[in-house]
């Protein structure tokens, strides 16, 4: 049973906006989001494989709420059916920790419970998002499965696309702007980070109890995919694939190894160039788990976490878990906040 006594916590939010590749005939994300769920309204219509038929790892949307306030809400959940969680006995005296594996019950009437690994949370406004992501699932994540979404739905046609784009606030626009563009761009990162060490096997042998750090679903793949984000996409993409393929990338986590590209002109550059610069500034600050700054033609910079309007929201937790109707009103009035506040422009 859940306690009646909460906790109040800070959780991390991000501000996306929603860049369709052409044309949606005047809808927008939240409004194709809205038929797409009145059209595959169940967990399996909803459920798309990541992994391999042998060994699925389901992403699926979870409990979406429409509201009249504008809003769609809803969670992106990540599980892998038939996995149960190790757990041991905290017992202070015991020289050796045995590993067990814990089972939920069934439900009454026969159906298997599901341990979830991540759940993230978002809402759409138009062509607006708000995430409060997971260590696990991100904006990438998030972003892929609508795509999927979406075109399983038929509500989104032919080849077209979407993004979600990180926007800095209305304050680093205008610098951006007055700076009178990008003179150099700094990329860094870890080559394999948290986000993207691959799970533990579930089938792991009873024995001494070791400590190891699990963040993610997603597996380092030798082969650059249209998924792949961050240092080590960059990295995979430098190589052809028949390079990619004889390094076991898997092995790069927590070896700490770190990728640092500068990209820059010296003195001047050409009316084309500098939209190149420019260009490429606005992209690179929408990849996760990479570092970026940006310096500016008249000397300035701007760093990290200023090209992505980020903030905080208070939310009660219960026994270590969240209410998701609270994380939503949070997600909600946080957005308008920056919108009442002009850091964000709903144009």
């Amino acid at each position: 049973m859940m306690s009646t006594k909460g906790k109040k916590v800070q959780k991390s939010v991000i501000y996306k906006r929603v860049n369709f590749h052409s044309g949606t005939k005047g809808k927008t994300l939240k409004a194709l989001l809205e038929d797409a769920l009145s059209k595959r309204k169940t967990l399996g219509e909803r459920r798309q494989n990541v992994a391999s038929a042998e060994d699925p790892i389901y992403h699926a949307i979870g409990a979406p709420v429409c509201e009249n306030t504008g809003f769609v809400f809803g969670t992106l959940m990540t599980y892998t059916p038939g996995t149960d969680p190790l757990c041991f006995i905290d017992d202070d005296k015991a020289e050796e920790v045995v590993l067990e594996k814990v089972s939920a019950p069934k439900t009454d009437d026969g159906k298997r419970r599901e341990f979830l690994a991540s759940m993230m949370y978002f809402g759409v406004i138009g062509n607006h998002m708000v995430l409060m992501q997971s260590q696990a699932l991100k904006s990438a994540q998030l972003e892929s499965y609508l795509r999927w979404y979406l075109h399983a739905s038929a509500v989104l046609e032919g080849t077209n696309t979407f993004q979600l784009i990180d926007t800095p606030g209305e304050a680093v626009k205008k610098k951006l702007n007055q700076g009178k563009g990008v003179r150099a761009i700094k990329l860094g990162g870890e080559v394999l980070p948290p986000s993207l060490i691959p799970p533990q096997p579930s089938d792991q042998p009873t024995g001494t109890a070791t400590t190891k750090h699990v963040a993610a679903q997603t597996t380092a793949t030798a082969v650059a995919t249209q998924d792949d984000f961050g240092v080590l996409a960059a990295l995979k993409r430098l190589m052809s694939p028949v390079q990619a393929a004889k390094i076991d990338f898997e092995k790069l986590a927590g070896s700490n190894i770190e990728l640092s590209v500068t990209l820059r002109y010296s003195r001047k550059t050409t009316e084309d160039g500098q939209k190149l610069m420019d260009s490429l500034g606005a992209a690179f600050r929408n990849t996760d788990d990479v570092e970026t700054e940006l310096e500016l033609v008249d000397g300035g910079s701007i760093k990290g976490s200023d090209l992505k309007l980020t903030g905080t929201v208070s939310i009660t937790t219960y026994d270590g878990q969240l209410s998701a109707s609270e994380v939503y009103e949070g997600l909600r009035q946080w957005l308008l906040q920056k919108v009442s506040a002009e850091e964000l422009s709903t144009g």
